[in-house]
């Protein structure tokens, strides 16, 4: 199977062909392997005198070096993102998640003569009673006091990854070397 020195391709076999090895991030010696280091350098990892680093595609989607209107700038080797996010309220807008309610309870028709709660009934508010020991049917309107729904979920890991098929990416080793324009 002929390539260009350098070439990735996908390959839906159990083995590297001869001449081709797996992209999985291997250091090779420079002295075995000079065509293909004159090409990557050490773009993907290894020292630059001795030995040099082969792309690593395990469980990487392949995105193009360079800039387009609008998009993020990849120089050629360059890696991101992660499999995994913890979701924290930081990495959220602002909003809030309003909440209802009712209170099935008799209470008092008259104002208020205590200012505890202990064995008395909601009665019409006064600045500083709100309570009554008698409770005379329809309850009078309240005033609420804001709710606010608890913090949910733990900041547990979530996987943000797209749906995924395994295959293996090759790298040609041996071949035809790739001329300059």
């Amino acid at each position: 199977m002929e390539g260009t020195v350098g070439e990735i391709r996908m390959f839906a076999g159990n083995f590297a062909p001869r001449n081709w090895a797996y992209c999985q991030g291997q250091i090779i010696a420079i002295q075995s392997n000079t065509a293909l280091f004159a090409i990557l350098g050490t773009v993907y990892g290894g020292n630059g005198t001795t030995n040099f680093g082969l792309p690593n595609m395990s469980g990487r989607t392949p995105v193009g070096a360079g800039q387009g209107p609008g998009l993020s700038l990849y120089q050629i080797g360059q890696t991101s993102g992660t499999e995994n996010r913890t979701l924290t309220s930081a990495n959220l807008p602002a909003h809030t998640h309003p909440v209802a309610g009712s209170i099935l309870m008799p209470a008092s028709t008259v104002l208020g003569n205590k200012d505890a709660p202990q064995g008395s009934y909601p009665a019409f508010f006064t600045d500083t009673e709100a309570y009554n020991t008698a409770s005379n049917g329809a309850m009078a309107p309240l005033q609420l006091s804001p709710l606010v729904v608890g913090q949910a979920g733990n900041s547990i890991p979530y996987s943000s990854r797209q749906p995924v098929l395994g295959i293996n990416y090759i790298i040609c080793m041996f071949g035809v070397f790739p001329a300059r324009n």
